[in-house]
């Protein structure tokens, strides 16, 4: 109320037109909304012979042409093919349609050179924690390229130790050593 009438709120105020002037603009500043973080996370694969250069030509393609005066989308690798593209704004919805129209020029660019481009998910906020999903992304993305292979390993060597003592054999090793050294 006090940007759109000013009037109304300070006519009982006994303060100058300078003081009024610093106030709102104090006011303004301090009552601005904090910037929201949106996120994408995607995912490029391409098995051409110069595969590596076709996804960083996606990637600075979309820069380039997203990017501008007023806004700063950001490409970032999580782990091969994972990647991410954030954006820091006023508005989810201006943030969410930049985001949109970075991973539309992406995916042109890899259907053009027969790569690959996934899409991991919708537009997200990040608050504080940003780090976190980066995290779950590489356990997933671990869990999944490794799949059942440790339990059996585990299993192979528990099978493969059976009840051994190690204490006792060592021992009736370095007697068995001593006793040929006598000899």
């Amino acid at each position: 109320m006090q940007f759109s009438e000013p009037e109304a709120v300070f006519s009982k105020v006994d303060i100058t037109e300078d003081q009024k002037k610093v106030l709102l603009d104090t006011i303004r500043r301090k009552m601005t909304a904090n910037p929201l973080k949106i996120r994408v996370d995607f995912a490029l694969t391409c098995t051409q012979f110069d595969g590596i250069d076709i996804i960083k030509d996606a990637l600075l393609t979309a820069k380039h042409r997203v990017n501008d005066d007023t806004w700063n989308v950001s490409f970032k690798m999580i782990a091969p093919p994972n990647y991410k593209v954030e954006v820091v704004t006023h508005s989810r919805a201006e943030g969410e349609a930049k985001l949109r129209e970075a991973l539309a020029v992406i995916k042109s660019v890899m259907k053009a050179n027969k790569g690959s481009f996934k899409q991991k998910g919708e537009p997200m906020l990040i608050g504080t924690q940003q780090d976190e999903p980066d995290v779950n992304v590489l356990i997933d993305t671990q869990k999944a390229n490794t799949g059942d292979e440790n339990n059996e390993d585990e299993e192979d060597n528990q099978e493969g130790m059976g009840n051994v003592d190690l204490t006792e054999n060592v021992a009736l090793a370095d007697d068995s050593d001593e006793e040929e050294k006598k000899e």
